[in-house]
């Protein structure tokens, strides 16, 4: 199953795959997503991050959909790490409750 994969998101998926301070499975996805942008079965790709192959099929799926966002987990602080933070949320309901200029 082959997705496109524009250059600059593959300078970022490389980078990701490359990072040791990133979630194991946010390198596995870039990884698998990667290796579908060059046209490598499905199998293959399974085998290469270690996952069930159902697993490795629906990695590219989710990219088609959402791109980016497809690879981040949601494991970071029990939230999903595209949205923004606890504090990021605080700051943005002081702002909103402030009348308009």
């Amino acid at each position: 199953m082959q997705v496109e994969v524009t250059p600059e998101e593959t300078a970022v998926l490389i980078r990701w795959k490359k990072r040791s301070d990133n979630h194991v499975l946010v390198r596995m996805k870039a990884e698998a997503i990667l290796y579908a942008s060059e046209g490598v079965s499905i199998s293959i790709i399974a085998k290469m991050v270690e996952r069930a192959e159902r697993t490795a099929q629906e990695w590219p799926a989710e990219w088609r959909a959402t791109r980016m966002c497809s690879v981040l987990t949601g494991h970071a602080g029990n939230q999903d790490a595209a949205k923004p933070t606890r504090t990021q949320k605080e700051e943005l309901k002081k702002i909103l409750a402030q009348p308009p200029s």
